[in-house]
């Protein structure tokens, strides 16, 4: 028989007596893509390996906490994917487990897409969070399993300050112009209303002068504002509610809803953290004509065993990278 490469031979004992043959210690697991040069811990691969099981299904991984090259959703590892996406299983079931503060959403897309061009059904894994681009990916999932404490957030781009050095969100100078916008009007009814009081007078007589008034009070506000650089972050929120719907309609979400939900991302959040939780997520509810609440995701049911194994979890994401699967180390 030939020498099975796996097994060592032990000297016997004593003479005459049979080699004993044992398989050499396991050096440990890591992630198959990119991850720590140390094995990754005992406890984490056990619960990625538990939640394989719980699922039935393969898991791939986008775990990382926003420092370094491999920190937050970029060329680097669509790259990676890319290269591995023959190891995709064709037409069956496979999760995607993202534990991600976000990143470019050309990205997200594309990471998505290679999963739903070969997998019958793709479940976005959240034990956590995933936020800003990894909501967008998110978003591609035929079902998304939510954690209990779990969040998304709103598709907000960020976009780096030159001047500052620092990431500003493109939400916050969109929704300024905004908000300017909804206080001039304010500041017009107003003014209307104490004039006509006060003076008995037309609308006709009233309305040009209630109207330099609020042009004279918000113009040396939207004087400072860079219509350039606005409309280019315009143009970058509407890119990734582009690329959401488009993740959705694959996704089996009918195009109306599709596009409902990733623009109530874009428009409906106040800021880039805005915590949007499970429930949040799964409910949608029209309050008025022009209101709702919710987003309708199709957020999958969580067994209570796979609800422990998430809050198990959760202590080793912040302190993990892992682009992936798990595989043993060689």
């Amino acid at each position: 028989m030939a020498d099975n490469p796996n097994v060592v031979n032990i000297a016997p004992a004593e003479a005459g007596a049979p080699a004993m043959r044992v398989a050499p210690e396991s050096k440990g697991f890591k992630a198959s893509l990119y991850g720590s040069d140390e094995p990754l811990p005992k406890e984490f691969v056990e619960l990625i390996q538990k939640l394989e099981l719980e699922l039935e299904m393969p898991i791939w991984m986008i775990v990382h906490d926003g420092d370094g090259k491999w920190g937050d959703i970029n060329y680097l590892i669509y790259e990676a994917f890319h290269g591995a996406k023959g190891q995709i299983e064709e037409k069956k079931p496979v999760g995607l487990l993202l534990h991600s503060w976000g990143g470019l959403a050309e990205y997200a897309y594309k990471i998505v897409r290679l999963f739903q061009r070969r997998t019958e059904k793709l479940t976005l894994i959240v034990p956590c969070h995933a936020k800003s681009a990894a909501t967008i990916m998110a978003l591609g999932g035929n079902s998304i399993l939510m954690g209990r404490d779990a969040e998304l957030g709103p598709l907000d781009v960020q976009i780096y300050d030159t001047e500052h050095e620092e990431y500003d969100s493109a939400l916050n100078a969109v929704q300024s112009l905004e908000r300017l916008n909804a206080y001039a009007l304010t500041a017009l009814d107003q003014v209307m209303v104490m004039l006509a009081q006060r003076t008995g007078k037309k609308t006709d007589v009233l309305l040009p002068i209630a109207a330099e008034y609020a042009t004279n009070m918000f113009k040396p506000l939207v004087e400072k504002i860079d219509s350039v650089s606005l409309t280019k972050k315009w143009r970058d929120l509407k890119v990734a509610e582009d690329y959401a719907v488009r993740l959705m309609k694959e996704a089996g979400y009918p195009y109306s809803t599709a596009k409902r939900i990733a623009n109530s991302l874009v428009e409906d959040y106040s800021t880039h953290g805005f915590v949007i939780d499970r429930s949040e997520s799964a409910a949608f509810e029209r309050t008025s004509r022009d209101e709702t609440f919710g987003l309708g995701l199709k957020i999958g049911e969580a067994k209570p065993s796979t609800e422990l194994v998430f809050d198990a979890l959760i202590p080793h994401l912040a302190k993990v990278t892992a682009i992936g699967r798990i595989e043993e180390i060689q």
